[in-house]
């Protein structure tokens, strides 16, 4: 079987995800698109993050930001030279070597129209956020109870005890000021999202 190449429209994911912060500012942005990147990370194999390649919009007055960056895996582009992530994922799809194994998560119609266009596959990100969902629902089913006669004590696994330590590093890191025109392009962004 082929192997499938993602490109997600990461701020179209984050909305239908339901994860996109009440409050715009840059603070919470970064931590949404990090809660964006560990969920994918979460449910998603190794080898098919190789070949996912988030999106995500990029104000020009925000602070900086690479172009390109990796995260657990996957590409994060920043869609710096772009007027918009849209312009940037149709690029991605018109100069993908393998488009017929390409799919698109987005909810753009500009988007599914581009990727029908080169014979790649687009998927809705309210669908796409459903499927993984459920995979992870049917995972955390079928695994076994390692331990029949379970006793009561500390409910976090090392596992969880470290990976929470570097969730809160992490956000330490992560910028807490915001310009007026940084939240003016975000709340317009949101709007677009919401009539799309």
């Amino acid at each position: 079987m082929p192997k499938r190449f993602l490109i997600i429209d990461g701020y179209n994911l984050l909305h239908a995800a339901g994860m996109m912060p009440g409050r715009i500012d840059g603070e919470m942005l970064a931590r949404a698109r990090a809660r964006l990147l560990r969920f994918l990370e979460g449910r998603i194999t190794t080898s098919e993050r190789e070949r996912t390649t988030i999106v995500f919009d990029v104000n020009r007055t925000m602070a900086e930001v690479n172009e390109r960056e990796t995260a657990h895996g996957m590409t994060v582009l920043n869609a710096i030279s772009y007027p918009d992530a849209d312009t940037l994922i149709e690029k991605l799809i018109r100069e993908h070597s393998a488009p017929k194994q390409v799919v698109v998560i987005s909810s753009d119609h500009r988007l599914h129209k581009a990727a029908r266009a080169r014979k790649a596959k687009p998927v809705d990100s309210e669908d796409f956020y459903e499927e993984l969902t459920r995979k992870s629902r049917k995972r955390t089913r079928s695994k076994p109870s390692p331990n029949s006669n379970p006793t009561l004590g500390n409910p976090f696994s090392e596992d969880d005890l470290k990976r929470l330590n570097e969730i809160l590093s992490e956000s330490a890191d992560l910028p807490v000021t915001s310009t007026d025109e940084e939240l003016k392009y975000w709340e317009e962004r949101i709007r677009e999202l919401d009539e799309e």
